[in-house]
């Protein structure tokens, strides 16, 4: 693994969930990173929180806060499955329009926010009911998503997710073929893709290249504080040429109460390295 570079990480604000989005771009910043990738969801930010022109201030806020802070946003994250009625794979006419409207929004969000790329999830799907038709309207749902994006200067990327999550991209199969069938970029989840037994290399085969990797300890610990082989995850990475952002994704409510200690871990794992 050769030595790392700081501005190669950008730090996921969920974490800092349940403290103010200043306290985060604060905390994110003294701990010497440069950029960020936005959680859009309450209480931060979700754009149904505000009519349009508040919409429009709150985005020109968080760029204010951004700059101030000499951050950039990499990557704008929109949550659309966890917490939020948005589905655009539905076959329900009336919930894919509003999500489909939504997912626009976003995207034009991204741009606002001078965010170069922005996570899409295809949608979910009923465990007991999946069926080939829902596979062909979320191609057909993100294929629109991805053309909306290109005028707007966003590139669109997709990761595999927990069948939990959504069985559309529950495999690297199944994410392949969304991938290539859309035109759309591919994101690695390192823990989650560990997890379900593929690696970089298989990636790579699959894909060619990513446009972006989430990066964690296992089950979204701390780096160092799992026991995944961490160093040899950015060595592969290296060694298929891999110039994109590494996201470090602290997911989990653990983090909650007290993001900025994981956060400080890190940074002192990352910085150990950046010394060899």
């Amino acid at each position: 693994m050769s030595k790392l570079d700081m501005a190669r990480f950008c730090v996921l604000t969920a974490p800092f969930l349940h403290h103010t989005l200043e306290y985060g771009l604060d905390s994110i910043a003294a701990n010497g990173f440069s950029s960020i990738e936005l959680w859009g969801a309450s209480p931060h930010y979700c754009l149904d929180d505000y009519d349009a022109a508040a919409r429009e201030h709150r985005v020109r806020e968080i760029c204010t806060m951004l700059s101030s802070r000499g951050l950039s946003m990499a990557v704008y994250h929109p949550e659309q499955i966890r917490q939020y009625p948005v589905n655009i794979a539905s076959p329900s006419t009336y919930i894919q329009t509003q999500s489909m409207d939504f997912m626009r929004r976003c995207l034009e969000d991204a741009a606002a926010f001078g965010a170069p790329l922005m996570m899409l999830t295809p949608g979910w799907v009923f465990v007991n009911d999946f069926t080939e038709a829902d596979t062909e309207r979320a191609i057909q749902a993100v294929q629109q998503l991805a053309e909306y994006a290109k005028p707007l200067g966003v590139r669109v990327a997709m990761e595999e997710q927990d069948p939990t999550v959504s069985l559309l991209c529950s495999t690297l199969p199944r994410l392949s073929r969304l991938v290539k069938e859309t035109g759309v970029e591919a994101c690695m989840d390192i823990p989650l893709v560990l997890e379900h037994g593929t690696d970089v290399d298989a990636y790579y085969q699959a894909f060619g290249q990513l446009a972006h990797v989430h990066f964690s300890d296992t089950d979204g610990a701390a780096l160092g504080q799992g026991d995944m082989d961490l160093d040899g995850i950015l060595a592969r990475l290296d060694a298929h040429g891999y110039a994109g952002k590494i996201g470090l994704a602290l997911w989990g409510a653990v983090h909650y109460p007290d993001p900025d200690t994981p956060l400080r871990v890190c940074r002192d794992w990352l910085l150990a390295r950046k010394e060899k």
